[in-house]
């Protein structure tokens, strides 16, 4: 399907006029378009509560105390930190949607040949676009940085739903974790709040993969100097050197020991986070851990970057719907442009949740991740529009 060219009136050329810039269609498009995604982001978010309430009710309701009342507060309190935790989630595919809803009404009402008659171009026409891109990216950064996090934080701390579940930093007295380092495994109960390992064992490898010693220990705590931790009420057993007598004749030492110091490559802040996905982690603490040289998570530095970038992802997505709108429904409305539409706009955002992800498993560089796609759909979008300007002038 070819685009259809911008209308321009027989005295537009050569014409030069000032553009208020926050006047009145600015105001009447920006509550438009404001509108239309509100009632997409309610939409969306009735269908996530539902569908989340419907496989977490019973417990849920087994937490609330109080009768009804008390049912119906707790009820509320939980769907009100889901909200917290999903926006983020589904504000930009609402960007999308709700502004090309909008770009629907304005052909089905012919404003926008009233509006491009006027002599007001297509790039000219950004400027309710731009007032929205600024205050939902705003709000789609609180929402990650921000919301999310603490939402996620409550639901931990009161043991409330599935991240009340997934994510209990409880020291659990049968649940055993092993944790991989450089020439170091760990296997032991972890003691998340106190950054404390419990009933641990240390296992010391060699730089060929040899079993060097072994040390058992009632726990382990850090110590006031990094990278040095104490092992307290323990023994230790130490392999024969390499090359020494057989096993049967030497099968190397074991002693006890009340304290001991040992340089081991584990950070408490990671240890106290463990689990977590970097997501839901508070702002200053993924900024910590982002920051930590060695440390092989990039998923920290990943997410440091998405929520910056995703500032102008609901601008990229808006601008999408808008220049897809404006080049293959300009003048009327057909049921095969109107689908694919709606379907390149669900690709967009499901190709943006996979390149983030990419980026959180190390397959992509972080900073790659993040802006690839919000920038992308900005060009793409400036440069479809441009193009049906200089149609337009032709």
């Amino acid at each position: 399907m070819t685009a259809l060219q911008t209308p321009v009136p027989a005295d537009a050329k050569g014409r030069h006029f000032g553009l208020v810039a926050f006047g009145t269609y600015t105001r009447t498009l920006t509550l438009a378009h404001a509108s239309h995604i509100g009632t997409v982001v309610a939409a969306l978010l009735i269908v996530a509560l539902t569908l989340d309430l419907a496989a977490r009710a019973n417990q849920v309701v087994a937490q609330a105390s109080g009768g009804v009342p008390g049912l119906i507060l707790h009820m509320g309190w939980y769907l009100l930190l889901r909200i917290c935790d999903l926006i983020g989630n589904l504000l930009p595919l609402a960007c999308f949607m709700g502004l090309f809803w909008s770009e629907i009404t304005l052909t089905q009402s012919r404003e926008r040949i009233v509006i491009w008659n006027g002599g007001r171009s297509p790039l000219q026409s950004l400027m309710p676009i731009a007032v929205l891109g600024v205050l939902l990216g705003a709000l789609q950064v609180t929402a990650l940085a921000v919301l999310r996090p603490t939402a996620v934080g409550i639901q931990i701390e009161t043991q409330l739903g599935g991240h009340g579940e997934w994510f209990d930093r409880q020291l659990k007295p049968e649940e055993r974790r092993w944790i991989v380092l450089p020439n170091h495994m760990v296997q032991a109960r972890i003691d998340y709040r106190n950054r404390t390992l419990v009933d641990v064992q240390l296992f010391e490898l060699s730089e060929a993969g040899r079993l060097a010693g072994r040390m058992a220990a009632a726990s382990a705590v850090p110590a006031d100097v990094p990278g040095i931790w104490i092992f307290r009420n323990g023994s230790r057993w130490t392999a024969p050197a390499e090359g020494a007598p057989s096993p049967a004749q030497g099968t190397g030492t074991a002693r006890r020991f009340a304290e001991e110091r040992i340089a081991l490559p584990l950070e408490p802040l990671w240890l106290a986070n463990l689990g977590i996905d970097a997501r839901y982690l508070p702002q200053p603490t993924l900024s910590q851990l982002a920051s930590i040289k060695g440390l092989n998570e990039p998923s920290y530095q990943a997410w440091w970057h998405v929520r910056i970038a995703q500032a102008v992802l609901p601008l990229g997505m808006m601008l999408m719907a808008s220049a897809l709108a404006m080049t293959l429904l300009a003048q009327r409305t057909l049921f095969r442009p109107m689908i694919l539409i709606g379907l390149a706009g669900y690709f967009l955002y499901v190709t943006n949740n996979i390149v983030v992800w990419l980026g959180e498993y190390g397959q992509l560089p972080p900073l790659l991740a993040a802006w690839l796609m919000p920038l992308a759909m900005i060009v793409t979008a400036l440069g479809l529009m441009m193009r049906m300007e200089r149609a337009g002038r032709d």
